[in-house]
């Protein structure tokens, strides 16, 4: 049986370790569906959502909306991805930061803090980038 994705992001957790992540705001709501692969986007919603289709409406770019697509993809968020991606060039530098984007899930894992390298700052900007995002979506 082929593992869900999420299931690959905690298989790389080694140990359990404690986490400050859920502190019941708004953004720490959003990036636990994150980690979750729960997020309330389409690729998951179609099937009750009054547009039926698992389709970025965002962007329309004719693009399934997973949680990748919005995080690293989408343009309609595209000034807030450019803010997440400054703080993770100012922790780790550009070499690092291609190097993540180019991994099997595009350093989803690393963004929301379930890579081995979990940095606050880094989740710290994750969580706002979502907020941003989320706004904006409404």
């Amino acid at each position: 049986m082929k593992w869900k994705i999420i299931l690959i992001w905690y298989a790389s957790k080694n140990v359990p370790r404690f986490e400050m992540f859920y502190d019941g705001s708004f953004g720490s709501q959003l990036l636990f569906a994150v980690r979750c692969k729960a997020l309330s986007v389409n690729r998951h919603t179609w099937r009750w959502n009054m547009g039926n289709t698992r389709l970025c409406l965002q962007c329309n770019r004719g693009v399934e909306e997973t949680v990748e697509y919005l995080v690293l993809e989408c343009s309609k968020y595209e000034h807030e991805r450019e803010s997440l991606m400054d703080v993770v060039h100012e922790q780790y530098g550009e070499n690092k930061r291609n190097a993540r984007c180019v991994e099997e899930d595009s350093g989803m894992r690393y963004l929301v803090g379930l890579d081995e390298e979990c940095n606050m700052i880094v989740v710290d900007a994750m969580e706002d980038f979502l907020v941003h995002a989320w706004n904006k979506r409404q």
